[in-house]
């Protein structure tokens, strides 16, 4: 069943791949353009020394809430035969190329439907669509950025600064961020609420804050959010109903 969860819920998962333990989620790597998760950061066990890797959304195959552990289709050999990252360099495209063909995956950027361009594995054959996918039209660096990297940035309403972003809300079915949590004091905790993230007019990264296209009001009159409870459909009603009412 499919759930909503902040990346410090993720964060705290267990990863197993299909032969054993992986590792830890250390990071979400987004598309600032559609916010979508893209990858998993990992930070593999013992048998790699720690070694980071990116494990994309279509290999999770499950989360177990009870056991507190996150099972992905893949074995710790093709994990440990992925393409190294450099954490300290923008992914590029052609990682992200060599990372597709490596597990055998089609790449999100392909035309076929689906959450991240497709969820459909090629079994035992590299996609086609890899092969013609430096093609000039694709991207040098495409748009992923960190998770952890936006906690803390400030948020800017259409009438001025509230508060800065504390964390981001995960659909862990597509993979999309859903909402961004908003602490709405600037300096101390103050009253936390949800904020969808489809609000985000820009973010700069030098600067360190996100533009979002509602007020102050709008977004300190937001029904509260709790994080240690769950999102429900209701609360989610009430978000969709109140942002309405400050719609540009």
């Amino acid at each position: 069943m499919k759930q909503l969860r902040r990346f410090r819920e993720l964060a705290d998962l267990a990863l197993h791949a299909t032969d054993g333990d992986l590792g830890s989620v250390e990071d979400l790597y987004l598309d600032d353009r559609h916010w979508q998760v893209r990858y998993l950061v990992v930070k593999t066990g013992g048998w790699l020394l720690g070694r980071y890797v990116l494990i994309a959304p279509v290999s999770v195959r499950e989360i177990d809430d009870a056991e507190g552990t996150l099972h992905v289709n893949l074995t710790r050999e093709q994990i440990e035969q992925s393409p190294p990252i450099d954490r300290a360099k923008p992914v590029s495209r052609a990682y992200e190329q060599a990372y597709y063909r490596h597990f055998r995956l089609a790449p999100y950027w392909d035309t076929v439907p689906g959450p991240w361009g497709t969820a459909v594995p090629y079994p035992g054959t590299v996609p086609p669509t890899i092969e013609k996918a430096g093609a000039a039209a694709q991207p040098e660096h495409p748009h992923l950025r960190s998770a952890k990297e936006l906690t803390g940035y400030a948020i800017r309403a259409r009438d001025g600064e509230i508060g800065h972003l504390e964390d981001v809300v995960v659909d862990d079915e597509d993979w999309v961020v859903r909402y961004v949590e908003v602490d709405t004091r600037k300096w101390l905790p103050g009253k936390k609420v949800l904020m969808q993230a489809g609000r985000i007019e820009e973010i700069s990264w030098a600067a360190r804050h996100v533009k979002v296209g509602l007020t102050r009001l709008a977004i300190e009159s937001a029904p509260a959010y709790d994080p240690s409870e769950v999102i429900t459909p209701e609360y989610e009603v009430q978000l969709f109903k109140h942002y309405s009412k400050d719609a540009a």
